[in-house]
């Protein structure tokens, strides 16, 4: 009988132990979710092990995936002797064109990768082998609704280049336009999706069982690199990009956009205007073209520039093989599969930053990076105080032309990382395309001046920054915001009198609390009239200045009414300000 209680108690454990444990792998497998990418997730998890990234492997729960002893999977293999960096490139390789495509985007993130991870994972290029050109043929035509023969006059079956993605033709038109045709390649949108739904689930494992996972947001990342990989895949996407760049540039003889032929084009096919020119790292032939290098390297920094202060929107990676030099010394660009956008608060906070580093300014770079969303003020500690300052230091007595973007801007990158604070990824994606464009223009001109090419496009920004016109503006928006609020006060206040008249507000108070609170609310409002006072006139002489400067209006009158209109502000704030320190007596 004990025998047969202690064998059930043992079942029942057993059985126990098993559920707790099958509750366990639930709570921390999403791939339950994802059972269709279960033979993917297996094949990464080998891919993983098979480099050295055992550990790893086991700590995010994907031993179970593997049918080896756990001695096997945490081995690190002994040939050949590469470094941990060296194992992470050849293991993306592997794994294909998505995780491909992640080195190269964390290649751009010193602020969350180590340095010798960046260096290594820049290596990472899209040289992969091209496709047959029978499948070519068939995407356009499938895509196109037409006979390649109806579609062009001539066709090249021989890949001109090829990429992770797709790869590109030569072909003319019927009008006898020479053109490229980029064609993606078969079924990859299928692959790339399912990779970016495991990459989801591993970010957020990762996020849930390392600290770092979860302090550099990786769920975030993944997001964000989701979203930049099938915009990618979208062809029509990228034709949009080009021509937005040809309209912004149309009135620049130094650089030229190729035309989309919208006809020719699809979400699996592009089909665009074929730029006969010298690539620009290639010298020997730039001489012999007889390209002036200085002048074309001032050309590339402009590009990068005019996209960011001027039209807030910019090519997020130019590497060499997407710039042409073409003649007359023109730039010509390619591929817009990757750009990025910057609204106005990040544009004035670069401003900020670049005035700030130039002043040697420490709470100024803080303040900066705040508006860029870099870090909250709670994150400003004494050790970041006390490294910012080191970081300014440095810019002390130097000239702007013996300063270089890469360097400044890989300090400040590794600042950042050392305090464990991550850029948000259209910064990232900005600063990367500066140091690009820097290096491009270096390898033309070892004395290229970029802080010097930056510093009329950065004073230009900062005075239509704060011209009339845009002080004007952003006064009326205030004011327009105050003047909502103002409005919608008493209704506000109605509704929550209603509320404690139906009961549903219950406020416990004390009868010299009670006209505490009576004389606040009144003391608030009084304050608030002289706010909305204080508002209007600023908002009026903002209007009266934008009119005189744009000369609609001359004579005494504006000038009376800006008098007194700014000596009304003054005795406003003076009365606003004598109410405040009351207040907190």
């Amino acid at each position: 009988m004990q025998i047969a209680d202690c064998r059930l108690q043992s079942t029942i454990y057993n059985l126990q132990s098993a559920i707790c444990n099958l509750q366990s792998a639930i709570t921390m497998w999403p791939l339950v979710r994802q059972a269709r990418y279960l033979g993917r997730y297996r094949e990464i998890a080998q891919v993983l092990v098979h480099h050295g990234f055992g550990y790893f492997v086991e700590q995010l729960g994907l031993i179970s995936l593997l049918s080896l002893p756990r001695r096997v999977v945490l081995r690190v293999p002994p040939t050949p002797p590469l470094s941990s960096a060296e194992r992470l490139r050849e293991a993306l390789i592997t794994l294909g064109p998505t995780f491909v495509k992640l080195g190269q985007a964390l290649s751009t993130r010193p602020d969350l990768v180590p340095a010798e991870f960046v260096h290594e994972l820049g290596k990472l290029q899209d040289t992969v082998p091209s496709f047959p050109s029978h499948i070519a043929i068939a995407t356009i035509e499938e895509s196109l609704g037409r006979p390649i023969s109806d579609l062009f006059a001539s066709f090249d079956r021989t890949p001109l280049a090829a990429a992770s993605l797709g790869q590109v033709h030569t072909a003319t038109l019927h009008s006898g336009d020479l053109v490229v045709v980029k064609v993606q390649r078969p079924d990859i949108a299928g692959r790339i999706n399912t990779d970016l739904a495991i990459l989801a689930d591993l970010a957020a494992l990762a996020e849930e069982r390392f600290t770092l996972g979860s302090q550099y947001r990786l769920v975030e990342l993944v997001r964000e690199f989701t979203m930049t990989l099938r915009a990618e895949l979208d062809y029509r996407r990228e034709g949009r990009n080009a021509d937005r760049f040809r309209q912004l540039f149309a009135g620049a003889p130094e650089v030229y956009i190729p035309k989309i032929y919208w006809e020719y084009s699809d979400s699996l096919v592009l089909t665009s205007e074929r730029l006969f020119g010298v690539k620009i790292n290639d010298p020997s032939a730039l001489a012999d073209a007889g390209i002036d290098k200085a002048l074309l390297a001032r050309s590339s920094m402009q590009v990068i520039l005019e996209e960011i202060f001027s039209f807030g929107f910019f090519h997020s990676d130019p590497h060499p093989g997407n710039f042409f030099a073409l003649p007359g010394n023109c730039l010509g660009v390619v591929d817009f599969g990757q750009v990025g956008s910057l609204d106005r608060p990040t544009t004035q906070g670069l401003l900020l930053l670049l005035s700030a580093l130039v002043d040697h300014d420490t709470r100024g770079v803080l303040r900066a990076l705040e508006q860029l969303e870099v870090l909250s003020r709670r994150a400003i500690t004494p050790g970041l105080r006390r490294d910012m300052e080191h970081f300014t230091e440095g810019f002390v007595d130097r000239p702007l032309s013996d300063l270089s973007a890469r360097e400044t801007i890989g300090e400040l990158l590794v600042l950042l990382r050392r305090h464990q604070i991550s850029l948000p990824g259209p910064l990232a994606m900005l600063l990367k395309a500066l140091v690009m464009m820097e290096g491009l223009g270096m390898q033309l001109d070892p004395s290229l001046d970029v802080f010097g090419i930056a510093r009329p496009y950065a004073q230009r920004a900062i005075a239509e920054q704060f011209s009339p016109s845009a002080l004007g503006a952003r006064a009326l928006n205030r004011s327009r915001a105050l003047g909502e609020t103002a409005l919608e006060l008493p209704q506000q206040v109605s509704d929550l009198l209603q509320r404690l008249n139906d009961g549903e507000l219950k406020v416990q108070t004390r009868e010299l609390e009670l006209r505490r609170l009576g004389g606040a609310i009144i003391g608030a409002a009084n304050r608030l009239a002289v706010a909305l006072v204080i508002a209007a006139l600023i908002l009026g002489v903002g209007m009266v200045s934008v009119a005189v400067g744009l000369g609609g209006w001359q004579g005494t009158a504006p000038t009376l009414l800006l008098t007194v209109g700014a000596v009304g502000t003054v005795l406003g704030a003076l009365i606003l300000g004598l109410a405040l320190l009351r207040g907190r007596e």
